[in-house]
């Protein structure tokens, strides 16, 4: 009975309820579309970076990564990448010489990091090929020897373009320090502008045959067929192979692991700090209900309804308020995202400041379906702790005193 009482007061003044309604739903609305901008971003942060750029899992020598230096390359590597292939859940590998090097145009040079790669096996791995536009070349379509496929941030730095050369000097496992022109085949243009400045991909048997003999794989990388078995085939692989290093893609980009840490703390914070705001909105709303009702909650507490009874009734005309103004600004916020999934927000203008911190310039709104849930317990419990002053002072009607005002 007390349900169906709090939900008719609810609209005893149509104009007042829908404009707290209204206030709810376009807080949340905006907040959760907010939110869903956000995780989307970090989400196609994460995508790129491992497909792009670091894969799932990697194995090196321990010694390599302190300073790069490529004689400490993987033993035995194409048989380390066999026996890693063989694992279920594996859904393909690579290998990889990576060189630090120098690039030099006639123009200007630059500091880099060369990935001497099988392409068919990297293109496997890797989906860094997808990112050349069809205007840019391909990705070591031809046969012709010295190929090199560079980022546009590093084209535009060394002021060069397709069919370009450019000279590539490196230091070789053997201490010899070695220079070749190479051709430019394909310019990439990933979301991270720093990594398409830095890297640059040959052929392994290119860079072979310009040192005269093998070049050495300095990594190995693969990607799973699903991401929830990264920590069961590092622990596989940390056993198999006890005298190299084995890293997830969050111990190789912890910036990457960072933010989406950040993220997940960072949305409730957002949402928290919205419902606060509105929770002041409710409780002036509902002292404004409890001081226009004074009498009527007079003589109901005369005729015999108790003070839990009138606690009741005020608290759950408060959460009714909150339900139906969450409930509109989630299905909104849903419909919204599932609209700008699909069609993406184009963010071109910003694209230099966006791929500096590698940021793909559209973006795909994305929100976790258990945030919903966790939502709805928030705008419950905001309805509550709303409801407890105005609640409070109906309790504190004396009948006698509140049948008597006007």
């Amino acid at each position: 009975m007390i349900f169906i009482i709090a939900f008719k007061n609810v609209w005893r003044n149509k104009v007042r309820s829908l404009i707290v309604i209204a206030s709810i739903t376009l807080g949340l609305t905006g907040g959760i579309f907010t939110v869903s901008i956000i995780t989307g971003m970090v989400e196609q942060k994460i995508r790129s970076g491992i497909n792009n750029e670091v894969s799932h899992i990697q194995v090196h020598n321990p010694e390599f990564l302190k300073n790069y230096e490529s004689k400490y390359d993987i033993p035995k590597a194409d048989s380390i990448a066999g026996i890693i292939s063989n694992i279920p859940l594996v859904k393909a590998v690579c290998t990889r010489s990576r060189i630090t090097g120098m690039a030099a145009s006639p123009n200007a040079a630059a500091g880099i990091q060369i990935m001497g790669v099988d392409p068919a096996r990297e293109k496997k791995v890797f989906s860094l090929y997808t990112t050349i536009p069809d205007s840019s070349g391909g990705y070591f379509s031809s046969t012709r020897k010295n190929q090199v496929v560079i980022g546009r941030k590093l084209a535009d730095k060394l002021k060069v373009r397709m069919k370009s050369k450019i000279v590539l000097r490196f230091q070789g496992s053997d201490g010899i320090l070695y220079e070749a022109a190479f051709s430019i085949t394909g310019i990439f243009a990933s979301a991270n502008s720093v990594f398409d400045e830095t890297n640059v991909f040959v052929r392994k048997s290119d860079l072979d045959k310009i040192m005269g003999g093998n070049c050495g794989i300095q990594e190995i990388a693969m990607v799973l067929n699903d991401n929830n078995s990264i920590p069961a085939v590092e622990q596989a692989l940390k056993s198999k192979l006890p005298g190299l290093l084995v890293q997830n893609w969050m111990n190789i980009r912890p910036d990457m692991s960072m933010v989406t840490s950040a993220i997940a703390i960072e949305v409730y914070v957002i949402l928290g700090i919205i419902l606060f705001a509105l929770a002041f909105g409710i409780v002036n709303t509902m002292l404004m209900i409890v001081f226009e009702r004074t009498r009527e909650l007079g003589m109901l507490m005369a005729v015999g309804m108790s003070k839990s009874r009138v606690f009741r009734m005020i608290m759950l005309e408060t959460i009714f308020l909150t339900l139906i103004g969450g409930i509109i600004g989630m299905v909104l916020s849903s419909a919204l995202i599932a609209l700008f999934s699909r069609h993406g927000i184009d963010l071109s203008d910003f694209s230099k400041g966006l791929g500096a911190f590698g940021f793909d310039p559209k973006i795909y709104p994305f929100i976790k379906k258990e945030l919903y849930f966790n939502l709805s317990i928030m705008i419950v419990l905001t309805g509550i702790l709303s409801a407890v002053v105005p609640a409070r002072k109906a309790l504190k009607l004396k009948p006698v005193e509140a049948i008597r005002i006007e």
